[in-house]
C-alpha cells in the first residue's frame, strides 16, 4: 500500500477509538476499576465532593493502566489472529471502554467554566474519549463490543476466489497494481468488494448502537463526536472541509483529466471513454485513492523516472534495512534513536505460520517508550514511504511522553498522520536516494516534471476519497442513509468527489464502502486530508528554516539540526495546546492552509493544464 494508515499512538483517543465498548467484563477476567459519578455538595460530616484536580489525576492513572492492558491484548490479536486472541482483545477493549464511558460521564458533570484552561481541555478530551460510544445498557454495550471485534477480524481475514485461488486483500492489491489487463483488474476489484459484503449487517447494527451511545454523551451522533476533535465546532470542521476541497479541486481535476486521457489512449474508448468518470479498477489502487502504480501509463515523457523498486533490490535492501534507513533520517535531525525494544518487539514481515493484520500501523504499548511498528514490509518505493510515515508516529509518541496522560496525543489526528509524510517528502527525493547510494550518483534522473507527477499521482487522489468517505459516514451515522441505500449513496459521493465509477453497475445490496479498512475499524478519515495539508505546510516551513532557495519539491532537510529542534519543540506539546498554537509554533500559521500544497505542485499543474488543452475536463 502507498497510502497512509492509522496508527496506534499512545493517546487515549486513539486507543479507545478501537475499543468498542461494553460495560461488562469478560468471564474470568477482572473488571477495570470504574469511576463513580461526581458527588454533589455533601452535608457537614460527609466526605467532600471530589475536586476536578483529584478527578483528573484519578482518571489519568486509571486510563493509563487500562490503555496499556488493551494495547497489549490488541497487539497479540493483530499479530496472531485466532478465536482466542479475538476473545482476549474484545475483553480488554470492554474493560477500557467501560472505564472510559464512566469517566466521560463524570467529566460532563463538572462545570468547565470554573476551571483553568488545562483542566478544561482535559475534561473535553474525556467527554469525547470514546470514538465509538456504547449505550449505557450493558447488554447493548456488550453487543457493540462483539460487533466491532467481528468487523475487525472479518476484514483482516477477508478473501475471495480469483483464478481458482483464495486471494487476500494484500495479494489482490499487489496484482491490481501490476496488471494492465482490464478484465483481470475488474475481477480483482469486484472480488474484494464481494468479500466486504459480509460486514454490512454487523456495520449497520453497530451504527445504530453507537448512535444511542453518542446521544447519551450529548452528541447528535457519532459523526458529530468525531468532528469535535479539531478545536472548533463540528459544523465549522465540515465547513473547513468544503473550503479546503474547493481550493484543492483544480489540482485534482487537472490530474484527473490527464490521467483519463492517457488511460483512454492505452485501453481505447470502449474501455475508458475520453470524457466522464474514470473506471475505478484501472487506477492501480483498490480504492482509487493513489494512482502512482500506473505512472508508466500516465507519463508520456521520453525518459522514465528511476525505477526505485529495482534500485532498492539491486542495493540489497530488505525490510529491516528499510526501517533502519528511515530511522537514520529522523536521527539526522537530532531525534534519539528508537529504543532497543522497538527492534525486538515489532512485526516487520508477514509470518508464515499464522494469520496477522498486515495493515501498516505504529503502536505505543505502555504509553511511554515501548513503541513498535506493525507491517508486512515489501521492498518497494511505496512501502519505503510508508515506513517513513509510520516511524513519524513513533517519534511523535516518544516526543510527548513527558506530558500528562491525556495530552499524550497529537495536537489533532491530522498532526499524527502528517509528521511522517512531511519527513517522507524530503526522504524520497532523488537527491536523497542518491545520498543513500540506492540510486547511483551518475544515474539519469528523468525529467523534473516526471518526478513531480509521480508524487502527485501518489498523494493528490487521496483528497477527494477522504471527503467522500467521511461525508458518507457522517450521513450514515446521522441516519440520513439507511442500509438499503449504503451502496447507491456511496457511489453518488464517489462520482461527485472522485470522478470515478465502477467497471459495471454495482449491486444494490452491496457494501462497497466497507471494502476500506477504516470503515470496519471506525477510523475517521478527514485526518488524512488534514495531514496532507499539514504535511506540505511543515515541509514549506522547514525548507524556509533550512534556507532552501529552489523549488519545494526538490528540498530535503536531511541533517538540519535547527529544523529538528523546532520540530521536536512542536511535537513535545502533544495535545496540551490547541492545534492552532502547535501549528503556529512551527509554521507561523495558525490554521491548515492548502496554499503550501498548491505551491509544491505548481510546476506540474501548469504542465497538466497545457497537456489538457482541447480536452473536455470534468466528469
Amino acid at each position: 500500500m502507498t497510502i497512509q494508515r492509522p496508527s496506534r499512538n499512545s493517546a487515549a483517543l486513539r486507543c479507545i477509538a478501537l475499543a468498542m465498548a461494553a460495560n461488562l467484563s469478560a468471564p474470568g477476567i477482572a473488571a477495570a476499576p470504574t469511576a463513580s459519578p461526581a458527588s454533589p455538595a455533601s452535608p457537614s460530616g460527609a466526605s467532600a465532593p471530589e475536586t476536578v484536580e483529584a478527578f483528573l489525576a484519578r482518571a489519568e492513572g486509571e486510563l493509563d493502566a487500562a490503555t496499556e492492558a488493551s494495547n497489549r491484548a490488541d497487539w497479540v490479536h493483530a499479530t496472531n489472529i485466532t478465536p482466542d486472541t479475538d476473545w482476549l482483545s474484545s475483553a480488554a477493549r470492554n474493560r477500557l471502554a467501560a472505564l472510559s464511558l464512566d469517566l466521560a460521564r463524570e467529566a460532563a458533570a463538572f462545570d468547565p467554566t470554573a476551571v483553568g484552561p488545562a483542566e478544561r481541555r482535559k475534561l473535553e478530551l474525556l467527554r469525547r474519549l470514546i470514538n465509538v460510544p456504547p449505550p449505557a445498557d450493558k447488554r447493548k454495550a456488550a453487543r457493540l463490543s462483539a460487533l466491532q471485534t467481528s468487523l475487525s477480524s472479518n476484514y483482516a481475514t477477508g478473501a475471495f476466489d480469483f483464478q481458482g485461488k483464495a486471494t487476500s486483500l494484500r495479494q489482490a492489491e499487489d496484482l491490481l497494481a501490476k496488471t494492465r489487463d482490464p478484465e483481470q483488474a475488474r475481477l480483482l476489484w469486484e472480488g474484494w468488494r464481494e468479500s466486504a459484503k459480509r460486514l454490512k449487517s454487523d456495520y449497520a447494527e453497530m451504527v445504530d448502537l453507537s448512535r444511542q451511545g453518542a446521544r447519551e454523551l450529548g452528541f447528535a451522533d457519532m459523526g458529530e463526536l468525531w468532528r469535535a476533535g479539531y478545536d472548533r465546532s463540528p459544523s465549522q470542521v465540515e465547513a473547513d472541509l468544503d473550503k479546503d476541497w474547493a481550493a484543492l479541486k483544480p489540482l485534482y481535476a487537472a490530474l484527473h483529466c490527464f490521467t483519463r486521457k492517457r488511460l483512454s489512449e492505452r485501453y481505447g474508448a470502449s474501455v475508458q471513454p475520453r470524457t466522464g468518470p474514470i473506471r475505478a479498477d484501472l487506477l492501480g489502487n483498490m480504492w482509487s485513492q493513489n494512482w502512482g502504480n500506473i505512472f508508466d501509463i500516465v507519463y508520456p515523457g521520453p525518459v522514465e523516472r528511476p525505477d526505485i523498486d529495482k534500485y532498492l533490490h539491486a542495493a540489497g535492501y530488505d525490510p529491516m534495512r528499510m526501517v533502519k534507513t528511515a530511522e537514520g533520517f529522523y536521527v539526522s535531525l537530532g531525534f534519539d534513536p528508537l529504543p532497543a525494544s522497538f527492534w525486538t518487539s515489532s512485526q516487520f514481515v508477514e509470518p508464515a505460520d499464522r494469520a496477522v493484520d498486515c495493515n501498516p500501523s505504529a503502536w505505543t504499548i505502555d504509553n511511554r517508550s515501548d513503541v513498535r511498528l506493525k507491517m508486512c514490509i515489501r521492498v518497494t518505493r511505496a512501502q519505503f514511504r510508508t515506513v517513513y510515515h509510520e516511524l513519524g508516529h513513533d517519534f511523535y509518541n516518544l516526543a510527548y511522553v513527558k506530558q500528562p496522560f491525556l495530552f499524550r496525543r497529537g495536537a489533532d489526528e491530522g498532526f499524527h498522520e502528517g509528521i511522517g509524510d512531511f519527513i517522507a517528502l524530503s526522504a524520497t527525493t532523488l537527491g536523497n536516494y542518491k545520498r543513500l547510494g540506492i540510486v547511483p550518483a551518475d544515474a539519469p534522473g528523468g525529467d523534473d516534471i516526471g518526478q513531480l507527477l509521480q508524487k502527485a499521482l501518489d498523494e493528490v487522489p487521496l483528497l477527494p476519497f477522504a471527503v467522500a468517505l467521511d461525508k458518507w459516514r457522517w450521513s450514515v451515522f446521522a441516519g440520513r442513509i439507511a442500509p438499503d441505500h449504503y451502496n447507491d449513496s456511496w457511489w453518488k459521493l464517489v462520482a461527485e468527489y472522485q470522478g470515478v465509477a465502477p467497471p459495471r453497475p454495482r449491486p444494490a445490496d452491496g457494501f462497497d464502502a466497507g471494502a476500506k479498512y477504516h470503515v470496519a475499524e471506525n477510523v475517521p478519515y478527514i485526518s488524512y486530508l488534514k495531514a496532507r495539508l499539514y504535511q506540505y505546510q511543515f515541509h514549506e516551513a522547514a525548507c524556509h528554516m533550512a534556507k532552501w532557495k529552489g523549488p519545494l519539491h526538490l528540498c530535503s532537510i536531511y541533517g538540519d539540526k535547527e529544523v529538528g529542534t523546532r520540530l521536536r519543540q512542536m511535537l513535545a506539546l502533544g495535545g496540551s495546546r490547541p492545534n492552532s498554537e502547535a501549528l503556529a509554533l512551527f509554521t507561523g500559521s495558525s490554521d491548515a492552509d492548502p496554499r503550501a500544497m498548491l505551491e509544491y505542485y505548481r510546476p506540474v499543474l501548469r504542465w497538466l493544464e497545457k497537456q489538457n488543452g482541447g480536452e473536455r475536463c470534468g466528469w
